[in-house]
C-alpha cells in the first residue's frame, strides 16, 4: 500500500493510517511476545536448577 500524498483527501489519509496501525503482530506485540518467552525460559531454568539441587 503506497502512502498517500499531500494531494489526497483527508479521508484517504485517515484510512491509510487506520490500516497501517491495525497490522497484526506489530513491533510492540513482537517485543511483548519475546519478553514472555524469555520470562518463561528463565522460570523453567530456575525450576530445573532447583529440582537438580534440592531433589537429590
Amino acid at each position: 500500500m503506497a502512502p498517500p500524498s499531500g494531494a489526497d483527501t483527508l479521508e484517504v489519509r485517515q484510512r491509510y493510517l487506520r490500516r497501517r496501525r491495525s497490522r497484526p503482530f506489530d513491533n510492540r506485540s513482537r517485543t511483548a511476545f519475546w519478553v514472555v518467552v524469555g520470562a518463561a525460559t528463565v522460570w523453567l531454568c530456575i525450576g530445573g536448577f532447583a529440582v537438580f539441587v534440592f531433589g537429590s
